[in-house]
């Protein structure tokens, strides 16, 4: 192995991905008898889990296609790696919504027999285009020799990812019947969301395999910081017209994530560990320690997660009628949601399969190894 960072994931990477089989044995086993979601709250961790890791896929992809659409040869390895982190993510994300579905079986019917007008119909393509440019991207660089035509290659990625990452928040933003989700700036929070958890986990995983130098600390630590602060614009828009406008459907939601029974998820891990800890870090990481950007990028990453509970949950834990939660009583019917051990180890397992193909990508793609354009080499 190559450091002793390396060794260590790979140490948790299986344990985690052996002790998560048990849930995955849950959950082909018992349905969904053994999750805590139901009638009322239908989506829970692996949802919120799915829009976090593939936001954060199209962000480390994103980056990727500006590396090389701009020819920043210096910053070539660091492209290569995000494509394989970008894989990495995407394969948990979506098995977390594949584990989610009540037939998973019965996903390919997505593809064939749905509406022309379904978002999620069209979603179902955009992840297998998404998918095999990947893999071609992968590809393309597998023996660290950058092809010519890559600046070409990029552009198209690059504004895929654009549109991929958009027409995930789209998924959210036209269901009108939450009025926190419907709304034209959450397509806009998803593409920040993305490229900011994107730029996040490429960089604590540049730390992990040695390929963090102080240059590129410094520029990935800039974009967090621009990506940061335009999140909190976005979200102080977001939050204080649907404080102020009081529209009862969404001001009560908005009211639950910052003052409900999920307080702790938006002010600690969000706000606190998501936004303020790393941002202070970033800002005053002057002795421009690799380390510190790491953490920085590691808990943006993480904050993730918290930001889609944030979405998720509380819209769904209301009751759109009045008297609704006392009027029918029963096991799936609640309005309170915290995810039971085998959702937690099936995420966990989703989570470990994502760092191992990093880790074997790592190897089998040789992304350690001297990378070189043609162009180099043809001078």
């Amino acid at each position: 192995m190559k450091n002793t960072r390396e060794k260590i994931l790979w140490g948790v990477a299986v344990v985690v991905f052996i002790v998560g089989l048990y849930g995955l044995y849950l959950r082909f086993t018992q349905g969904h008898a053994g999750a805590n979601y139901g009638s009322y709250v239908p989506w829970g961790l692996w949802i919120s889990a799915y829009t976090m890791l593939v936001g954060a896929s199209a962000g480390a992809f994103g980056l990727a296609a500006v590396i090389f659409m701009f020819r920043l040869e210096p910053y070539y390895r660091l492209a290569r790696l995000s494509l394989l982190i970008a894989l990495g993510a995407f394969a948990g994300g979506m098995l977390n919504a594949w584990l989610d579905l009540g037939h998973p079986w019965r996903a390919w019917e997505l593809f064939f027999q749905t509406s022309a007008t379904s978002i999620m119909g069209w979603m179902a393509w955009f992840y297998t285009i998404y998918g095999i440019l990947l893999l071609a991207g992968l590809w393309l660089t597998r023996n660290g020799v950058i092809p010519k035509f890559m600046t070409r290659f990029a552009v198209l990625a690059f504004f895929f990812a654009l549109t991929f990452a958009g027409a995930e928040g789209a998924l959210f933003g036209v269901v009108g019947s939450r009025p926190v989700w419907e709304s034209g700036l959450t397509p806009i929070l998803f593409l920040v969301e993305g490229a900011l958890f994107g730029v996040g986990l490429v960089t604590a995983c540049a730390y992990i395999f040695d390929e963090l130098t102080a240059v590129t600390a410094r520029r990935l630590g800039q974009t967090m910081l621009a990506l940061l602060a335009v999140l909190v614009v976005l979200e102080w828009a977001e939050y204080s017209t649907g404080l102020y406008a009081a529209v009862p459907a969404k001001s009560f939601t908005l009211q639950t994530i910052i003052g409900g029974q999920y307080w702790w998820v938006f002010w600690i891990l969000h706000i606190g560990l998501g936004i303020v800890v790393p941002g202070l870090i970033l800002l005053f990481n002057r002795s421009e320690q690799l380390w510190l950007t790491a953490t920085a990028g590691a808990l943006v990453a993480a904050m993730g997660l918290a930001s889609k509970l944030n979405l998720v949950v509380p819209a769904l834990a209301q009751e759109e009628l009045k008297g609704l939660a006392g009027a029918f009583t029963g096991p799936g019917l609640i309005f309170t949601y915290a995810p039971s051990l085998m959702e937690w180890l099936v995420w966990g397992w989703t989570i470990a399969l994502g760092g191992l193909v990093v880790l074997i990508g790592y190897r089998l793609f040789a992304l350690s190894v001297q990378v070189k354009s043609q162009e180099m080499e043809a001078m």
